[in-house]
């Protein structure tokens, strides 16, 4: 039985797997920023292979001065430096904030337009025009170039220090 085991583990140290630590790939980075408040969604066209990957996850979409009363805004910081990546299914941002080390992710489902083409029903999405994440809310808040420009979206981030 012993030896059984010792021969199994050997072969899978053999190949490569089980014990080693995961690679960890690089995030790329974000050309284009949209949120569509049909769908409910914000999509990143990423940098990345042939252009065609795109990474997207779930917003609310909202209009504040609807939500002026349900909503406590406190100070969020602006957001820099957006990347997605495909290998741990999230996006990133930089924060700009105290001495800069300052971090949002947040799940978002990485995939390639032409693969999803398909089962996709693509709505009209809007430009982002700035982008800003709050650490007391633990949310990050686009702006839309929609309408009269007050429209926004929101998704919950982790907000975290990165030393």
């Amino acid at each position: 039985m012993m030896r059984t085991a010792l021969g199994t583990l050997a072969a899978v140290a053999a190949l490569g797997i089980g014990l080693a630590t995961p690679a960890v790939a690089a995030p790329v980075p974000v050309t284009a920023l949209n949120c569509d408040g049909d769908t409910y969604k914000c999509t990143a066209n990423l940098k990345f292979g042939d252009d065609r990957w795109k990474a997207d996850w779930s917003v609310n979409v909202f209009h504040p001065a609807a939500r002026a009363a349900e909503r406590v805004v406190a100070a969020p910081v602006p957001a820099t430096g957006l990347t997605c990546d495909g290998d741990t299914g999230t996006c990133q941002a930089n924060l700009a904030f105290g001495d800069g080390k300052w971090k949002a992710r947040w799940s978002a489902r990485v995939f390639h337009s032409a693969a999803g083409a398909g089962e996709r029903a693509v709505a009209a999405p809007v430009p982002v025009t700035a982008m800003a994440c709050d650490g007391d809310t633990y949310k990050c808040t686009a702006n839309l170039k929609f309408g009269d420009g007050q429209w926004k979206a929101d998704w919950a981030a982790t907000i975290f220090h990165q030393a």
